[in-house]
């Protein structure tokens, strides 16, 4: 039943700011660890550093492949929702906020870390404020950083800290990436948005003003993603482990590694096949998922609602707009997407197909190397299927140009069927097999020919004959079936002039040599020489090296489990203290609760969100006073209905979760009214004009006086 399920991720229990083990991408990305001793260099301006990430996801020296897509998708967002929102007041188009993600992978390269950066690696810089706000992935960890870089801008003492993820996980309650729904209004997919940039006069960090809604649907995309992660790791982690048996845990985490691997390797179509080892793994798999979550559980939300900030801006259509408070990223969002339990198969699937996405497309076409090189030197178990055919040849005068073919089976037990056609030139061949299909049951479309040197097919008076090598079209792997086993040669005979023959698959277990190095890595796991198959995040790094090692495959992957180099890790509250900030007040009284319900937001150094907390006693107060209007307002959004707010109410509801407490207790709760009652004190006593409270409420949110003054 739908109430019966857990939420995987919902942001109320945010963990540590500091990484509980392992850094950031982000870390390891602007490290330099020249000398053994790690430090920061974040390069400035921001083009530097976007030309410092596009390095790290170029395919060759040439830049990205433009197969493959530019490697950052950036949008740019003059009036935004973040943090940083109000930092260009007044000069929002001037200075938009860029945020950019990468949703591109990268090629191998023998001299770099190899970042896996693809869905993990995210920036939102505000130029104005000198701020970057940083989301990334922690593979040791298993869950997503965020982390700032202060005083981002010409001579600045620039800074990497981990922030306060509390705050952070206010908006993110997916504890990853968010973003806007279509149509991304906000951003320079808006022509009108885009007009008024371009009126600027000036360049935004080398990206493009005018823009497609491409390019925020890939960053859609990429969040999308991203935002899975979390519960594929909750997958690997719990769906595997069988309480009190350690050995039984290892074995099921060592399956599912097999089966991943075979889902890259082979036809992703597949998974569905009834094989013994997925009806075993299947079957503890499930037991162990529906015991610890028999309601399933729900997928967290990464999407806010679409806003077009014309709607705020223009007189004509103030009647009109949708309250503000509808559009706040820190809105309670409803899960996106329900997985049950009782749907077996299917999150089996996931299970499988998720987890194959944490490893990179280099660390398979590295691997499906590997073992075709160990298949041309080894004698592993070759099995063989036959077919009889029906050829169509083209001729041009007297060579054949094109060749289309239909085998089927017959009767045999070792049969297997295929369709497709096949170009010849003087550089030899290429084609498709748009069908091929086993009599066990594995079936593979749109596979490429491949190899086509001229000595491939060769042709007398009485025979043609061809020796066809088969890759995939979806990355430059061999062709393989279900099990991992690999194609290794498709030869055929045509006899001429009857354009009737024969053809011959050719298939090996090179991916037995996986299955062993496995078994290996298992007994490793049971005599603790190894945490590969514990109960800890599934790192891509320390599967492929593993595996790597036992395969003789040299330049294992440099990138993200060893931070012995790193630099320390800070986080904000760390900062203040090495700063010599003023510490949270702990005084009696109705301060106090301003300290325990706004000091998680407000308390920080930063100016954004106002930190009118954050300081001396005296300065407290002088902060509260000048912010009283807004805290008053914003207070009494906690009391009305959620039709009547026309803003979001603080404390967020996220952090009323925190503490156990429904909207309804918090608007009827004493210390909301000891709040309430001390701001209104203060602006009775501030020499203002006579304070009438629900002729406050009334008014513009943005036109009451600022809290706190411009920075």
């Amino acid at each position: 039943m739908l109430k019966e399920a857990a939420w995987r991720v919902d942001g109320v229990t945010s963990g540590s700011d500091l990484p509980p083990v392992g850094r950031s991408l982000f870390d390891y990305l602007v490290t330099d660890k020249e000398g053994g001793n790690g430090r920061y260099d974040v390069p400035f301006p921001f083009t530097v550093l976007v030309q410092k990430i596009e390095r790290q996801i170029e395919s060759g020296a040439g830049g990205a492949t433009p197969a493959r897509g530019s490697p950052l998708k950036s949008v740019l967002i003059p009036i935004n929702r973040s943090l940083q929102r109000n930092a260009a007041a007044g000069v929002f188009f001037r200075y938009p906020r860029v945020v950019l993600g990468v949703d591109t992978e990268s090629a191998f390269q023998a001299d770099r870390d190899n970042l896996y950066l693809k869905d993990r690696l995210f920036l939102g810089y505000q130029e104005k404020s000198g701020v970057i706000e940083v989301i990334s992935y922690n593979e040791a960890a298993g869950r997503f950083e965020f982390q700032i870089v202060r005083d981002y801008r010409e001579g600045g003492q620039k800074e990497v800290i981990y922030a306060n993820r509390a705050l952070c996980t206010t908006c993110h309650q997916n504890e990853g990436p968010i973003f806007s729904r279509p149509l991304w209004d906000e951003t320079n997919a808006n022509p009108k948005i885009a007009s008024r940039l371009k009126a600027e006069g000036r360049t935004f960090y080398q990206m493009p003003i005018h823009q497609g809604v491409d390019i925020p649907n890939a960053l859609d995309e990429a969040t999308d993603r991203a935002n899975l992660l979390s519960v594929y790791q909750a997958l690997w982690q719990e769906g595997c482990e069988v309480p009190a048996s350690p050995d039984e845990s290892i074995s099921c985490r060592a399956d599912l590694t097999r089966l991943l691997l075979q889902y890259r390797l082979g036809s992703p179509k597949d998974l569905r096949k009834k094989r013994p080892e997925i009806a075993t793994f299947s079957a503890r798999f499930i037991k162990q998922l529906s015991e610890k979550w028999p309601g399933g559980f729900f997928i967290p939300n990464p999407d806010i609602p679409n806003r077009n900030p014309f709607d705020f801006l223009e007189p004509e259509n103030q009647d009109q707009k949708t309250p503000a408070s509808f559009f706040e990223p820190s809105v309670l969002r409803d899960p996106i997407a329900h997985w049950p339990t009782s749907n077996k198969q299917e999150i089996v699937d996931r299970a499988i197909a998720g987890l194959a996405g944490f490893l990179a497309r280099e660390d398979i076409e590295r691997l499906d190397a590997a073992l075709f090189k160990h298949r041309a030197n080894s004698e592993d178990k070759i099995s063989q299927y036959t077919a009889d055919c029906l050829f169509s040849p083209r001729w041009q005068k007297t060579a054949i140009d094109r060749l289309l073919f239909q085998c089927n089976r017959s009767d045999r037990t070792d049969g297997f069927s295929m369709d497709g056609v096949i170009y010849f030139n003087s550089g030899g061949m290429a084609g498709t097999l748009d069908h091929l299909w086993f009599k066990d049951g594995n079936i593979l479309t749109d596979i490429a020919v491949t190899g086509g040197a001229a000595g491939a097919v060769v042709s007398d008076r009485q025979k043609f004959i061809g020796h066809l090598g088969l890759a995939q079209k979806t990355a430059p792997i061999h062709a393989r079936l279900a099990d991992g086993r690999a194609i290794a040669e498709i030869s055929f005979e045509m006899e001429r002039g009857k354009e009737r023959g024969t053809a011959t698959a050719k298939v090996k277990d090179d991916f037995s040599v996986v299955q062993q190095a496995i078994d290996q890595i298992t007994k490793e796991n049971r005599l603790g020489r190894s945490d590969l198959f514990a109960k800890k995040p599934f790192r891509r790094a320390a599967v492929m090296n593993a595996l790597f090692e036992k395969l003789d495959v040299t330049n294992p992957i440099g990138c993200c489990l060893d931070d012995t180099k790193m630099p320390a890790a800070v986080s904000a509250s760390e900062h203040n203290n090495k700063k010599g900030e003023g510490e949270r007040q702990r005084q009696p009284g109705p301060m106090a609760a301003f300290y325990q319900y706004c000091g998680a937001c407000h308390h920080e150094q930063d100016p954004f969100p106002p930190n009118f907390l954050h300081g001396s006693e005296e300065q407290v107060q002088a902060n509260l006073s000048q912010c009283a209007e807004r805290i008053f307002f914003r207070l009494e959004m906690g009391q009305r209905p959620l039709d009547q707010r026309a803003h979001t109410p603080m404390p967020p509801e996220i952090a009323l979760k925190r503490r156990n407490f429904s909207p309804k207790q918090w608007a009827d709760h004493p210390d909301l009214k000891v709040m309430k009652q001390y701001v209104t004190n203060l602006l009775k006593s501030s020499g203002r004009p006579v304070f009438e409270s629900e002729k406050l409420v009334l008014q513009e949110y943005d036109s009451l006086p600022d809290c706190l003054a411009p920075v």
